[in-house]
């Protein structure tokens, strides 16, 4: 981690709250559970980039043992870190001998070489006399040349050839210095392949295409059990391409059975994968959120992935999301089955407004409707303040004067709840009051239009309160006012045991759908509420 993640005084590891740490957690064999590592940079005689181990803290809720119960562990006090092999496959490194030279090098003319062309011209022969004999050694003024050079095996030319959709019969990765003028430039690869019976290196093949032979043959040639590391390698790839290359390293993992960690904006790449796989970082203020557990298609709008053909309704959470899609599937309705999506976004009613629907206003989607839990209904039609502003229960923009043109911050406060931050160009420091004011009052009728509650202050509520009714249950709701604690009680008691997941309650509560009968009021009005919006 040190090696690409350091503190300069550029960019600075904020230590204020604590030294940086991370803490994960394994499968240890000798003791036949999952334990937790915690490793810390310690900034000590090994380094200020040197991350060590240390013993388990109760400040981060961490399980501490007695001494000497830490069975399997060279340490008395702390588990054993895993033993795994890493292969960072970072895109930023895979910058081709050509590339690197052409795009990056300083390059200075003489009288035979006048210009980089010139340069790679007189060094491309000994590089083509190695490749064509694939020698192993080239000196120049006594200077080995050639670091290595390797044709790839043809298992890596056929999964080439099925992600490119094309058909590789050779490749060659030769890592050299021979463009580069003395030390001052690392060694780097040239690549040279045979495709459909032409031959060519990468100055003339498609970055994409010199980045995924390099990131295959890593990939395949990483020892078994392996931890891979990949970043962004939808980077100058076809959509098709993207596909495939999932589908390679999903058997990668079957046969050699790695765990790979890859991140990407890519909604290509995580199609179909278990929502156990995906983890959704969201920038939430200042601080940024992991997500677990959510539906690859959920990740899509935080990736900005819209549904053109149909109306995406996004709720605050699974659980509303479920009862919605409940509905919809048992509503008879054709129209509904056929053009509604719905999707939840995390990160909580603040984190939609202020993010999701701003942004969607200044784009002025057409096709995305928010229905936020009804604990979030700022009740406008019953408000004094914006009694003058409204229409059929609503506030538009345009019952609203141009004389209170400077009170549209706080009338958007009561409408949403929360502050809005709108961003304007400006000039030393002076807002463009006249993008200003035309953002907000877009911002207002968006919200008329495509923002609405859900009939319940949270979905919690409403099951925990159905169940209860519909079981006979004289559950005591005064002390569980959001219905949390009913769900999580009601959990243990169906599994048996004391510790329970989020996973859990979920799947209890998903059950708890079911209890929702068509002719009910509830059922009724959810079903009138998402006819309404054709």
């Amino acid at each position: 981690m040190s090696e690409y993640w350091f503190s300069t005084n550029v960019d600075q590891i904020d230590e204020v709250d604590g030294k940086q740490c991370l803490i994960y957690s394994y499968y240890n064999v000798k003791a036949s559970r999952n334990v937790e590592v915690l490793k810390g940079r310690s900034g000590t005689k090994k380094g200020l980039d040197y991350w060590e181990p240390y013993a388990p803290q109760k400040q981060y809720e961490m399980e501490r043992l007695p001494k000497n119960k830490y069975i399997g562990s060279s340490s008395t006090d702390r588990w054993d870190g895993i033993e795994k092999n890493v292969v960072f496959c970072d895109c930023k490194e895979y910058v081709s001998a050509f590339d690197l030279f052409f795009y990056h090098y300083n390059f200075k003319k003489i009288s035979t070489q006048r210009s980089k062309q010139d340069f790679i011209r007189l060094r491309s022969k000994p590089v083509a006399d190695i490749l064509k004999n694939n020698t192993s050694s080239y000196t120049r003024y006594k200077k080995e040349m050639v670091i290595d050079n390797v044709k790839v095996d043809d298992k890596v030319c056929e999964i080439i050839s099925e992600i490119m959709d094309e058909s590789y019969t050779d490749i060659q990765i030769l890592t050299h210095k021979l463009y580069s003028k003395g030390d001052d430039i690392k060694a780097s690869k040239t690549i040279w392949m045979k495709k459909s019976g032409k031959e060519y290196s990468e100055a003339f093949a498609g970055t994409g295409e010199a980045r995924i032979i390099l990131l295959v043959n890593d990939i395949v040639n990483a020892q078994s059990n392996s931890l891979i590391l990949i970043d962004e390698p939808e980077i100058s790839l076809h959509p098709s391409a993207i596909y495939k290359f999932k589908e390679f390293l999903l058997q990668e993992c079957l046969n050699k059975k790695h765990q790979i960690i890859i991140t990407t904006h890519s909604t290509q790449l995580i199609k179909d994968f278990l929502r156990e796989a995906v983890k959704l970082l969201v920038k939430n203020g200042e601080k940024v959120d992991v997500i677990e557990n959510i539906d690859y298609q959920d990740a899509f709008f935080e990736l900005g992935d819209v549904y053109h053909s149909r109306k995406m309704i996004y709720v605050e959470d699974r659980l509303a999301k479920y009862i919605l899609e409940f509905v919809i599937t048992h509503s008879g309705s054709e129209n509904l089955k056929q053009n509604l999506v719905v999707r939840y976004i995390p990160g909580g009613a603040n984190q939609i407004i202020c993010n999701n629907i701003l942004n969607s206003s200044y784009l002025d989607s057409d096709n995305h409707y928010f229905w936020l839990d009804g604990d979030q209904n700022t009740n406008v039609s019953e408000s004094n303040n914006l009694m003058n502003y409204l229409e059929n229960g609503v506030v538009i923009s345009d019952k609203i004067p141009e004389s209170d043109n400077k009170n549209l911050d706080d009338i958007i406060k009561l409408i949403t709840g929360c502050p809005i931050k709108f961003n304007v160009s400006g000039n030393k420091g002076q807002k463009n009051n006249i993008e200003l004011i035309a953002k907000q009052r877009s911002f207002i009728d968006y919200w008329a239009k495509y923002v609405s509650y859900l009939p319940f202050p949270t979905p919690e509520f409403f099951l925990a309160n159905l169940c209860n009714s519909v079981d006979r249950e004289g559950y005591d709701f005064s002390k569980d006012g959001n219905g949390k604690e009913y769900f999580r009680k009601k959990t243990q008691v169906a599994l048996g045991i004391e510790n329970i997941t989020s996973e859990d309650i979920f799947q209890e509560q998903r059950r708890a759908v079911s209890k929702i009968q068509p002719e009910s009021s509830m059922f009724q009005c959810i079903k009138e509420k998402l006819e309404a919006l054709f």
